[in-house]
């Protein structure tokens, strides 16, 4: 078990790289990362997953200053993703595609958090995976498209009556899931997404004193994603 988390970290290490780079069109092959403040280069240590939490207090080793802790949990949360695939579902090809969109769902979800941006080529490229993953081990078949033809509607009525209520990268991004998704799932995901979504403003406005200008909304669709999937598969 100790093992699935800390390669899930490993996963969560890379993505969150993914995640602050493409957006700003930042190489991630090729250009070392550096800390924000100093811009050292960043030897192989300081990118192990936890060592600058656990050794440095989450401090840049060469100029102290503190580093935003966005990086560490989105390890962790990955870490029990893998967690949670590896006990929920059985050890079978059969789901690796919802693994995928678990993962494209936080990696997005951190795109949104950084730029307010559901980011084009994350999301194309792991959704060219998945489908891939679940037409090889389910068949293709133009029924898995009745839901995406249910979303698309949707929001097209919605876009009408209620115009700029949701973002088009998130009209996109359940686009993708439809494929994998019914109907029933799709509703209830998108009543889950909104309903923590409306709790999330309300606390914020109670606890904080703070209205939110812009809500970055994948995260609550990832989170219902995950709900939805291990209450219904």
């Amino acid at each position: 078990m100790i093992l699935i988390f800390f390669i899930g970290t490993i996963f969560g290490s890379f993505f969150a790289v993914l995640a602050k780079r493409i957006p700003i069109n930042e190489c991630f092959t090729t250009e070392r990362s550096k800390c924000d403040h100093c811009q050292t280069t960043l030897n192989w240590l300081d990118l192990f997953p936890f060592y600058v939490l656990l050794f440095h207090k989450n401090n840049c080793r060469y100029c102290q200053q503190a580093i935003h802790n966005y990086h560490s949990i989105f390890e962790i949360l990955t870490g029990i993703t893998f967690l949670i695939f590896y006990t929920h579902f059985p050890i079978s090809w059969n789901y690796f595609y919802l693994l995928l969109l678990w993962l494209m769902g936080l990696t997005l979800s951190l795109t949104d958090y950084l730029y307010y941006l559901v980011e084009p080529k994350i999301m194309y490229s792991l959704s060219l995976f998945a489908l891939i993953s679940f037409f090889i081990t389910h068949g293709f078949s133009l029924h898995y498209f009745i839901s995406t033809a249910f979303i698309l509607i949707l929001f097209l009525l919605l876009s009408l009556y209620l115009p700029k209520s949701i973002g088009g990268g998130d009209i996109k991004l359940l686009l993708i899931w439809s494929i994998f998704l019914s109907i029933l799932d799709l509703l209830w995901l998108l009543l889950i997404a909104s309903l923590t979504g409306i709790i999330f403003i309300v606390l914020t406005r109670l606890l904080f004193k703070k209205k939110l200008i812009k809500l970055p909304f994948v995260p609550f669709l990832t989170f219902a994603l995950f709900l939805v999937t291990l209450i219904f598969y």
